[in-house]
């Protein structure tokens, strides 16, 4: 027979379930940032590509072959880059909505559990100090899933800058006019 939870087991025990959900609303609420963020990316993507082909047919009419090939090795080595982080994205986006689906059904079993304590039934564990720990164990998941999502974040906008940075036109590229124009369109879209 389990025994009956104090007052101030109970307390802390829903109020631990308050923290973890609204861990958990802060999670979904970064992950839809997150697939907003790629999103974004995405209709960049489409952007850049567009503008891509109106700059290679611009370039296909300039006097200079060498810069236009150092253009378009630039743009393809970009786009490379744009292709990966989506696939990274995506495959990060997958991982925490997995995490978040297992941590959503351990969350509903703890309540169902609470709630079996509550009206003074056994737990599904039969054991009272079981909910606690997994109570604990949710949290330090928790937590290590708030570390991913800071660290996923902090690499997205490392790579975002890189990638900024790398979108600035050669120094040999500004001799010419169409090549200038290309780029300097490539730069806004790109910013």
């Amino acid at each position: 027979m389990a025994q009956a939870l104090s007052e101030d087991e109970f307390q802390r025990m829903q109020a631990q379930l308050l923290e973890l959900r609204s861990q958990n609303y802060q999670l979904s609420d970064n992950l839809r940032k997150n697939s907003q963020e790629l999103s974004s990316l995405r209709q960049k993507h489409v952007s850049m590509e567009k503008e891509y082909q109106k700059a290679q047919k611009a370039l296909s009419k300039s006097k200079k072959a060498q810069e236009v090939e150092a253009l378009l090795g630039e743009n393809e080595m970009l786009q490379g880059k744009l292709h990966s982080q989506e696939d990274d994205f995506r495959l990060q986006n997958s991982t925490l909505m997995q995490e978040l689906s297992k941590l959503c059904s351990q969350i509903e079993q703890l309540e169902t559990e609470n709630q079996q304590l509550k009206e003074g039934g056994p737990s599904a564990r039969g054991v009272p100090g079981a909910a606690e720990g997994e109570l604990r164990r949710l949290q330090a998941e928790n937590t290590a899933l708030q570390r991913t999502i800071g660290s996923i974040q902090e690499r997205h906008e490392k790579e975002m800058a890189s990638l900024k940075s790398h979108e600035t036109p050669a120094s040999g590229l500004r001799s010419s006019g169409a090549g200038r124009r290309a780029v300097q369109q490539l730069g806004a879209k790109g910013g």
